[in-house]
């Protein structure tokens, strides 16, 4: 009798007094086909190929699918052959302990934690998580990716929680992610799970925060000209904002390139730099591309200045080409009609931001950045300091917009016990203020198929230029208007200005001139 054939016999037992009579037959008949499968395989063991094979005789039915992979479960578990599906999951996946268990077995743990199975770990982690109240789709999500880091562990042969491990399987799911092979929000909640597990293994407790990039390299000396980097970006004392823009740049560069550690840093060639160009190409649009590749040519200079490549790269990196429109985007009457009554389909919070931006014209960081306090509901007026000029802005507070603000805070924005003076909240936790309204307006365009008339602008400024066409159509003085605005240069009227097509009429000019050569002494045909 081979192994295969008695681990068969003895899970046939264990199944005997658990199944009717025909259910038992019925399993018993698949069992044979699982021995006759092995047999023409010339397989006396259970072991993964022999269960892909299997699986894979299902006559396309779903019903065989299920009995064949209930058949090759019995017998995995009963072997612990660690037998994997398709997709990569364990046909008997390992079971996590109770939350009565994990309390007794971290009750006089001290940490860091040195030694301890990781899926104690994982119980700790999601308790400690429940104080930002997820959805159970997103408490669903992380559960799900602690569950691939679970067996992760268990497939490499042992579950003891180790950091090096965790940074092992970051690196992995990173590669696959530039591989294509993983999708971008699966790999931001995988990742997101284990940062996680390793701040609960260093301190017992979670808090939440933007995940430290350094997770990004597995290689020390990576992570040391990291450091390095950032270090002198911050000796030029540049604002909080541009550092984190650099180390974007940064940090892509080297996951487009793959380079993991200094030794292909420093054979770094022209044609890896063009790859970094074209990787930066395919995820950000020109206008964002000319932003950048300034910023990669820094970064070049400072790796040859310091010694980490054998070449000065800088000038590879050509400054891209943006041309840039005379006359600003904005929305035009009739398609204004159709985005209002699509406005009226969505959420609440979209409803007051896009009044915000279309109504008053706000900008996205004011409009992110307004508090309770710049609302003077008494006298209807928001009263606010601009984030971009720092000068004060007082703007009437219409109908529509205070109605839609009110309608938001009281039907829909998520509650805050602290007092947190800011009035657009993220939607899941944690309930911050929001970073950026550009998708709620973007997102509104696109579904009311908005067409916008000299361009193809979908973001707030779309909403802010409408604003100034509509106030330029009823004659409304120059000065109102850059008052509205909140400017405080002509200069930048001008950009809004150029929307007033009667001037701009006036200012065309006479094409009879063309084919003619004007001499001093008077004009000459051509």
């Amino acid at each position: 009798m081979t192994k295969l054939e008695g681990a068969i016999k003895e899970v046939q037992e264990l199944q005997k007094n658990k199944l009717s009579y025909s259910t038992y037959e019925a399993q018993k008949c698949y069992f044979q086909q699982l021995l006759k499968t092995a047999s023409m395989m010339c397989i006396e063991e259970p072991c993964q190929e022999l269960y892909d094979t299997f699986a894979a005789d299902d006559y396309g039915s779903k019903e065989r699918r299920f009995h064949l992979n209930h058949c090759i479960k019995l017998v995995d578990k009963y072997t612990n052959t660690h037998a994997q599906r398709k997709d990569g999951t364990l046909y008997n996946e390992p079971t996590l302990p109770t939350i009565e268990e994990t309390s007794v077995k971290l009750k006089n743990t001290s940490y860091p934690i040195e030694s301890i199975d990781i899926s104690f770990l994982i119980v700790k982690s999601e308790l400690e998580m429940e104080y930002l109240c997820l959805k159970a789709s997103t408490t669903g999500q992380y559960k799900h990716a602690w569950k691939d880091i679970y067996r992760y562990f268990f497939l490499h042969a042992s579950t003891i929680y180790s950091e090096s491990n965790i940074l092992m399987y970051l690196d992995e799911i990173t590669s696959s992610r530039n591989l294509g092979l993983m999708k971008e929000w699966k790999w931001k909640i995988s990742r997101k799970a284990a940062c996680v597990l390793i701040e609960v293994a260093d301190t017992g407790h979670f808090q939440w925060s933007p995940i430290h990039r350094n997770f990004c390299y597995s290689d020390a000396e990576l992570d040391d000209l990291h450091i390095q980097y950032l270090t002198s970006l911050k000796e030029r004392n540049l604002s909080r904002s541009t550092i984190s823009l650099y180390d974007y740049v940064f940090r892509n560069a080297f996951m487009i390139s793959r380079i993991n550690c200094l030794e292909k840093l420093k054979n770094l060639s022209i044609d890896k730099v063009q790859f970094i160009i074209k990787g930066f190409s395919s995820i950000c649009n020109q206008r964002s591309l000319a932003t950048i590749l300034p910023i990669l040519r820094g970064i070049l200079e400072f790796f040859f200045e310091h010694g980490f490549t054998e070449n000065p790269l800088s000038g590879v990196v050509m400054g891209a080409f943006v041309q840039k429109g005379n006359v600003a985007a904005y929305i035009c009457q009739s398609d204004l009609e159709k985005l209002l009554k699509q406005l009226d389909q969505e959420s609440r919070r979209t409803k007051a931001i896009v009044l915000l931006a279309l109504r008053l014209g706000l900008r996205d960081c004011d409009i992110c950045g307004l508090t309770f306090q710049d609302i003077d509901w008494k006298v209807d007026k928001i009263c606010l300091f601009q984030k971009k000029t720092g000068e004060p802005l007082v703007l009437p507070l219409l109908f529509d917009v205070g109605n839609a603000l009110m309608d938001y805070i009281i039907n829909e924005r998520p509650l805050r016990q602290d007092n947190y003076p800011y009035i657009f909240l993220r939607i899941q936790a944690p309930h911050n203020k929001l970073s950026t309204v550009y998708e709620s307006c973007a997102k509104l365009i696109k579904a009311s198929g908005v067409h916008p008339v000299n361009g193809t602008a979908i973001g707030v400024h779309l909403y802010r230029y409408s604003l100034v066409h509509r106030l330029l159509n009823a004659k409304v003085p120059h000065q109102v208007i850059t008052d509205t605005l909140g400017h405080t240069s002509k200069e930048s009227d001008k950009p809004y200005l150029s929307m007033e097509e009667s001037m701009l009429r006036m200012c065309a000019l006479d094409l009879s001139v063309i084919g003619k050569i004007s001499w001093k002494e008077g004009v000459l045909n051509d």
